[in-house]
């Protein structure tokens, strides 16, 4: 046996890999112990794709109709400010844009008519949606419907299309039931 420059001899090659396989055990064991732990933490997880909601307007051809060109991969509200009124509502859920269909790998996101009465000036949700527009696979517009809102010609309200998280702050208009003062 040889010793190092202090005097003490020096530790055999074989009693290192002896050890060494214990330590390739004991790593071993606590993989195999992680496992269950693992397990939960993936099953109590739950994966929320980042919500999308696209629209784009069309230009308006006649007073008191805005109609928008939407998808998404969530639920979404159509949000109105700037004017008290009646808003109407109405969703097409596939045909023909400009010789392009549209419409054809969407679902409908909820009510396809809906009427809600605008009491402020301030934001409110003139629509839910409860479900997202997207069915299937594709292009954006096979996965889009067309919304049209129809108010009174002589008020221009500003409209936005949220995707469900971002349109949380905001109220609900009354329905269309409520009387205007």
């Amino acid at each position: 046996m040889s010793s190092n420059h202090t005097g003490e001899p020096k530790m055999k090659f074989k009693a290192k890999a002896f050890k060494k396989r214990y330590i390739v055990f004991g790593l071993i064991a606590a993989e195999l112990a992680a496992i269950p732990v693992a397990a939960k933490a993936l099953k109590d997880f739950k994966y929320e794709p980042s919500q999308r909601t696209v629209a784009v307007a069309f230009p308006i051809e006649q007073p008191g109709i805005a109609k928008f060109l939407v998808s998404s991969n969530a639920p979404f509200a159509v949000i109105s400010e700037g004017e008290i009124g009646q808003f109407d509502i109405n969703i097409q859920l596939n045909g023909d844009l400009n010789g392009a269909a549209f419409g054809k790998n969407a679902q409908m996101p909820g009510d396809p008519k809906a009427c809600a009465a605008q009491l402020t000036r301030s934001a409110a949700k003139i629509y839910e949606a409860t479900r997202k527009i997207d069915a299937a696979e594709g292009d954006v517009l096979t996965r889009a419907i067309i919304l049209e809102i129809r108010y009174a010609e002589d008020i221009k309200p500003n409209f936005k299309i949220l995707s469900e998280k971002k349109a949380r702050k905001f109220d609900v208009a009354a329905s269309c039931e409520t009387k205007l003062s």
